[in-house]
């Protein structure tokens, strides 16, 4: 009987999230697929149906498509709009790195930390999430600002003469990216990481392995 009713229970559970990203994804998704093959309308709605039920067929408009693929006004193909991709790109592949670079070595501390110590850790990586995402990027732009705490210090230490030009440039937003998607970073590291076992690094130093190799 208790696997009887544990059955539903699990799949109540599992449907929730799956109903969530139904209603809440696909179906603005095929509502906004729905309206990009169909004309605009000049009555109360804003689009035209795609079915005429008149004459019982499909009015499919293609124009949208077309002219996004074209290289004119308006396309996906001009210079201007490459630009963006490409650079979207590189600020995506240089975050990824930085996080990387950051996040392993944190992810690796906190597994090879006393059990006592990891909830501590952890809370430090999740506290950002607490957070408002727009609170956080102002309280970046405070500290990166003419007048901000970094460029404080270095006026005050005598390392410049005047305010260094940190905010708007491409510093400042892989510092805000790579502080924003840091803890996605970390927190899949550290659950791979605390499942090791290091007593395999133990055997590989007793063999004569390098730090590096272990």
């Amino acid at each position: 009987m208790a696997l009887t009713f544990a059955m539903p229970g699990k799949r109540f559970v599992i449907g929730v999230p799956y109903t969530w990203l139904v209603v809440f994804f696909m179906l603005p998704f095929l509502i906004l697929a729905y309206i990009s093959f169909v004309d605009m309308g000049n009555d109360i709605s804003p689009f035209k149906p795609i079915w005429d039920s008149e004459t019982g067929l499909l009015h499919l408009k293609y124009e949208n498509y077309y002219t996004i693929f074209q290289s004119g006004e308006g396309g996906l193909f001009q210079t201007l709009y490459i630009e963006a991709y490409l650079r979207s790109l590189w600020y995506a592949l240089c975050t990824a790195v930085l996080c990387l670079l950051i996040g392993y070595p944190f992810s690796y501390f906190i597994a090879r930390s006393a059990p006592s110590v990891r909830p501590a850790l952890l809370m430090m990586v999740m506290l950002p999430f607490w957070t408002s995402f727009l609170l956080r990027v102002y309280a970046w732009k405070g500290i990166l600002a003419d007048q901000g705490v970094v460029n404080q210090m270095l006026m005050a230490l005598g390392l410049t003469a005047e305010p260094i030009q940190m905010l708007y440039t491409d510093v400042s937003m892989l510092v805000g990216m790579t502080y924003v998607y840091l803890p996605f970073m970390v927190l899949p590291l550290y659950a791979n990481l605390v499942k090791m076992d290091f007593r395999l690094l133990e055997a590989a130093y007793d063999l004569g392995a390098s730090p590096f190799k272990a």
